[in-house]
């Protein structure tokens, strides 16, 4: 067993976790490093035409990868940008105010990703940490600081009397998780691979939570939006492991689509965008890619980097092995509908509470976003960040109702938001055609089950995206994934 690494500022960070910094369900943050054979070194001595299909960070961390590396790389994008589910918000704002409707932060352990910043020059700036958050469970409203004692309105057991959210967090998963968690190679390997046999329900009941702990705790924590439907495995390598005691997570300055926005304008020559892949086929001698208008594009391989569920769309020769269609039909994927209020400034200031909430109303996770610069007197955003189930019955409404649903929700939390609101966004993964729902969220014996398949490639086909990555739900496990995928073309 190997000793944990980074004993950095462990009650701080477990501070500030406990405000909840998680919202892309993007589950976004890993500690752990990256092996050096997954990165290419040098000029390749065999130059092949790759296809990469998806301009996301798994889809553009394989083509910078293989483009450097001397290879000869097309983007395909459906989209009109690059990024994907990365994804920052500005046009319905004001100038200077923008939202993050896809992933929410990078992690201080993103080893690939930190190395691409560092590459840019991108700015960083630590993710901001709101001191007072409104708590609005069971139906009571409750105003909290980290260190205060509350009575939470849930029956806890007398150990877990007077501990916060993220203190039972603590006590029953952080202290209790085997320390391999934090090396993501080792997930085949006992103990780690025992977790995907049992929900994260399972784990915090027998660690000895109580109904009232885990009820806590599934409302206060992105990673618990669903506990029984999600393995212990992928909690404890995706969001623990290592990730405890990694430190402060951080943002770029500007939105968090700068990295995918720096790496598309590096390769805008390589980038086809508006091109919607209907076909992939490995004729034997290379593949041909053809767009729904019957174009045709050809090359050596390709790399299919596209979400989980909009990878099932594409018809593929010959057909995909019966193992490879079967975890693309039966991988979870976490839905997520996120509502953005814009109001004519951050009124919640003047009670001195940061904008921040976590509740299980249907507003879910509020998350607030100010201008950077005197935000007292901008306008500011309020999110209601709702998951699972809930999220998938939103996206079913029309865009009107959604935004009147949660300003509704948001009035028992923030108080006079009809008196401030300005317009309002919703975005509902499940309805994007190129996204089909949020990341993927294996539920218990998935990741045994499905993720080798996944991530086998297919003749000349290789797949890449974070639900082909044991680091699911995350940046890193994209970048991670893309780097794998371009491995494999470099070895071939």
């Amino acid at each position: 067993m190997k000793a944990r690494k980074n004993h950095i500022s462990r009650k701080l960070f477990l501070q500030q976790l406990s405000i909840g910094i998680g919202a892309l369900g993007t589950g976004i943050f890993f500690p752990g490093s990256l092996s050096a054979a997954e990165f290419l070194s040098g000029k390749t001595n065999n130059p092949r035409k790759v296809l990469v299909i998806g301009a996301g960070l798994a889809g553009l961390g394989a083509a910078w990868e293989l483009k450097k590396a001397g290879h000869d790389v097309t983007v395909l994008e459906a989209r009109n940008r690059s990024g994907g589910r990365v994804s920052t918000l500005r046009k319905p704002f004001s100038e200077g105010l923008y939202a993050e409707e896809g992933a929410a932060a990078y992690g201080a352990t993103y080893t690939v990703a930190k190395n691409l910043i560092e590459e840019f020059g991108l700015e960083t700036m630590p993710y901001p940490m709101p001191e007072k958050t409104v708590y609005h469970l069971n139906g009571k409203r409750i105003t909290y600081s980290p260190g205060e004692q509350v009575v939470w309105p849930y029956e806890l057991n007398e150990k877990e009397q007077g501990m916060d959210p993220m203190a039972l967090v603590k006590m029953y998963i952080i202290d209790t998780l085997p320390q391999e968690v934090g090396e993501p190679d080792l997930w085949k390997k006992e103990p780690v691979v025992n977790l995907d046999h049992q929900s994260l329900e399972e784990y915090l009941i027998k660690q000895g939570a109580s109904e009232g702990a885990i009820k806590l705790i599934r409302n206060t924590q992105w990673f618990a939006a669903v506990p029984g439907e999600t393995s212990a495995l992928s909690t404890g390598v995706s969001d623990f492991g290592l990730f405890m005691m990694g430190g402060v997570p951080f943002i770029l300055k500007g939105g968090n689509d700068k990295l995918p926005q720096i790496m598309a304008d590096k390769m805008k020559d390589n980038i086809e965008y508006g091109v919607e892949v209907a076909q992939v086929k490995d004729n034997g001698r290379g593949v041909v890619v053809r767009d729904k208008n019957g174009k045709e594009y050809t090359a050596d391989e390709a790399i299919v980097a596209v979400p989980l569920k909009v990878t099932q769309k594409i018809a593929f020769e010959p057909q995909l092995s019966a193992a490879k269609r079967s975890a693309l039909e039966n991988m979870p994927v976490m839905h997520l509908t996120r509502t953005f209020l814009k109001v004519d400034n951050p009124y919640w200031l003047e009670e001195g509470l940061s904008g921040a909430a976590h509740t299980d109303l249907a507003v879910g996770q509020v998350n607030p976003y100010f201008h950077s610069q005197d935000p007292q007197n901008n306008p500011a955003v309020l999110e209601g960040y709702v998951a699972g189930p809930k999220a998938e019955s939103l996206a079913r409404l029309p865009e009107e109702e959604v935004i009147k649903e949660i300003k509704t929700q948001m009035e028992k939390v923030y108080p006079g938001i009809e008196d401030h609101f300005q317009k309002g966004h919703v975005k509902a993964w499940s309805t994007d055609p190129y996204a089909l729902g949020g990341p993927s969220w294996p539920a218990p014996g998935d990741v045994t089950a499905y993720l080798e398949d996944l991530q086998s490639s297919h003749g000349r086909i290789h797949f890449a995206g974070e639900h082909t990555s044991v680091l699911r739900s995350t940046m890193e496990g994209a970048l991670r994934s893309g780097m794998r995928a371009a491995q494999k073309i470099a070895v071939t």
